[in-house]
């Protein structure tokens, strides 16, 4: 069965307090679309959902974790993270990144294909919490979606994706590729010949804490079709989060998020000495833009603070140049309650668009040059 938008969870709102009011108002006159149900734009915000500064933001969502768009189009597929303390649904969305609006997928439908049949049905929207998210072509107009679930299960869940003229696209799960035992994964990216690549953020008895005090907690592991994940010799990480393969397929970027640093390694020998980039900021997903630089987000601590206080964190994001491995900052602050722990930063229509592991929205902004 495939999948189709069954609830408007957010939209923009750039407007002022009396605008974004009669704005409300006008939308829940609007009649829905078939299979569709309204729901107010600030219905989960926790604060006033209206714009910072140049930043705007598409409300409704739950921890949105990861962001990517789907090529061509002019959707972004958002994934929501819920931890083990929190109660609820976290499943995947879609932003419309022209209208500045959310929709909730519907609980994932289908039947697993070769080669990811390691999971009998689809994960249970009851208990699924998704992570990290990545796409590769599989035809015109078609992708795979690659998106780290927890929750039920620990696996890689694998969705098909059909993008249609003027209307949504249309997602089915396909299968899932189960993740190492006592693994806890992060970040997920093709590479040729069906492979995957993740990252291991920590293995079980180790823990986030131990990956935050700069202890060795993960990896990177590969993945080949009939096998299982491997630990790529040399990958070891104090929490291993986002990850990217170059155009060429010859390396991966990997973030180091214990350590505040992000590392190249060649795949076809991993255990080689990694070139590595220390950032001012806990980096955690990456992100290819489309002028091909390698986008970092991640929070960084507020200076000035007074001794032993709690600093607010600030959203930061880099670009990485990886012919010359040189870094831009593209946005350092300012603080921002509801967006401060960043966790990923894309371009879509012209604007970045930043996700956050915690809160209920997603923020955007002009695409710095």
């Amino acid at each position: 069965m495939t999948l189709f938008l069954t609830q408007i969870r957010g939209g923009a709102m750039k407007l002022p307090v009396l605008l974004a009011a009669a704005a409300f108002a006008l939308l829940a006159a609007a009649q829905p679309s078939p299979g569709q149900t309204p729901v107010p734009p600030a219905a989960r915000a926790s604060a006033p959902c209206i714009a910072n500064g140049p930043v705007g933001f598409v409300c409704g969502v739950r921890n949105p974790e990861d962001l990517i768009l789907i090529p061509g189009t002019d959707w972004i597929v958002g994934s929501e993270w819920v931890s083990t303390a929190q109660v609820g649904q976290g499943g995947l969305f879609l932003i419309d990144a022209r209208a500045h609006a959310a929709t909730l997928l519907p609980a994932p439908q289908g039947r697993a294909r070769k080669p990811f049949t390691d999971c009998a049905g689809p994960p249970d929207l009851a208990t699924l919490s998704t992570h990290g998210l990545n796409l590769s072509p599989a035809g015109r107009g078609k992708f795979t979606l690659y998106v780290v679930g927890h929750g039920g299960r620990e696996a890689i869940e694998v969705f098909d994706i059909v993008t249609r003229r003027a209307a949504p696209p249309t997602v089915t799960w396909a299968g899932c590729v189960m993740s190492p035992t006592g693994a806890t994964m992060n970040a997920v990216a093709p590479l040729s010949g069906g492979r995957l690549i993740a990252t291991n953020f920590y293995q079980v008895p180790l823990t986030l804490n131990d990956a935050q005090r700069g202890v060795i907690t993960g990896a990177v592991y590969l993945w080949r079709p009939g096998g299982a994940f491997e630990k790529l010799p040399g990958t070891e990480l104090a929490g291993a989060n986002g990850l990217e393969v170059t155009r060429d397929g010859k390396y991966v970027f990997a973030a180091e998020w214990g350590k505040s640093t992000i590392k190249r390694f060649e795949i076809a020998d991993s255990s080689k000495t990694p070139w590595s980039l220390a950032l001012p900021f806990r980096i955690d997903n990456v992100r290819w833009a489309p002028d091909g630089r390698l986008l970092m987000a991640g929070p960084g601590a507020a200076t000035g603070c007074a001794p032993g206080a709690r600093c607010p964190m600030i959203p930061m994001v880099g670009a990485l140049d990886p012919s010359t491995l040189t870094l831009t900052l593209l946005k350092q602050g300012p603080a921002e309650p509801t967006m401060g722990a960043i966790s990923a930063a894309m371009i879509a229509s012209g604007e970045m668009w930043m996700g956050s592991y915690t809160g209920d929205r997603v923020g955007y902004q002009p695409a710095p040059r």
